[in-house]
């Protein structure tokens, strides 16, 4: 009977512990200040859930895993500011600062960018500062004066570098363009010419008039090869002003 009774003691000791326990417990987390972090990763474009990335918080180097869905939870995190990084395979990683705030649950959204996207921006911002920075060896912009020259003429006064060999600046001979310092004895070293992005003959040249030009340029050297595999010898770029209404 006392061994009974004794029994009986000592299970109620245990749970007023137990309870307790848990009394001190959960006051302490809420004088924590804790809060909780709900999120999901998505292909910025897309929209797509991203599985598998990898998410950490201030700098710390172990993180968790987004699931199935795109989603990850972060519970009992202390309120303030925190950083919220997130890194994924073929994606730029990206960082958002969050606000966690008390008992409460944070909602965050990553759109993830994909790397091949900044490589295509790259090459189009890098293609247009070359254009911008290269002036080449000529970059006309025809005067009013300039109108009534045909392009051949207006290039062979205006750009010393470029002389006209054969035929007349009239329409009735075929000249042949050369940039100085360019080719051999042996090998055609004629410059590529286009006009509003198409490959013509220089004969076009002499059929187009300064008056229908925004602007001639004359580049040689890797700059015109990076932008026009076939002007090994240089290019001429004739812009006219029917193409640039058209944008």
């Amino acid at each position: 009977m006392v061994m009974c009774q004794l029994q009986r003691c000592t299970g109620r000791v245990m749970v007023m512990f137990v309870l307790l326990g848990w009394c001190f417990v959960e006051p302490v987390a809420s004088q924590d200040g804790a809060g909780s972090i709900v999120g999901e990763v998505l292909d910025g474009m897309t929209g797509v859930p991203l599985v598998g990335a990898i998410v950490t918080l201030n700098d710390d180097e172990v993180g968790i895993s987004t699931d199935e869905n795109g989603h990850f939870f972060l519970e009992q995190q202390r309120t303030g500011a925190i950083s919220v990084r997130v890194d994924h395979d073929g994606y730029i990683t990206r960082v958002e600062p969050v606000s966690i705030n008390k008992n409460t649950v944070s909602f965050v959204h990553f759109y993830m960018s994909s790397m091949d996207l900044l490589l295509d921006e790259l090459k189009v911002v890098t293609q247009r500062d070359r254009e911008r920075e290269e002036p080449g060896l000529g970059d006309i912009r025809p005067t009013e004066a300039e109108s009534s020259l045909t392009v051949m003429k207006l290039m062979a006064a205006r750009i010393p570098s470029l002389t006209v060999l054969g035929g007349t600046y009239s329409a009735a001979g075929t000249p042949e363009i050369r940039i100085r310092g360019q080719g051999s004895m042996t090998v055609s070293n004629t410059p590529s010419v286009y006009l509003d992005g198409v490959r013509i003959t220089s004969q076009v040249l002499m059929e187009t008039y300064a008056g229908d030009v925004e602007r001639i340029r004359v580049l040689k050297g890797p700059s015109a090869v990076s932008m026009y595999p076939d002007a090994v010898n240089g290019v001429i770029l004739v812009e006219t002003k029917r193409s640039k209404r058209r944008r």
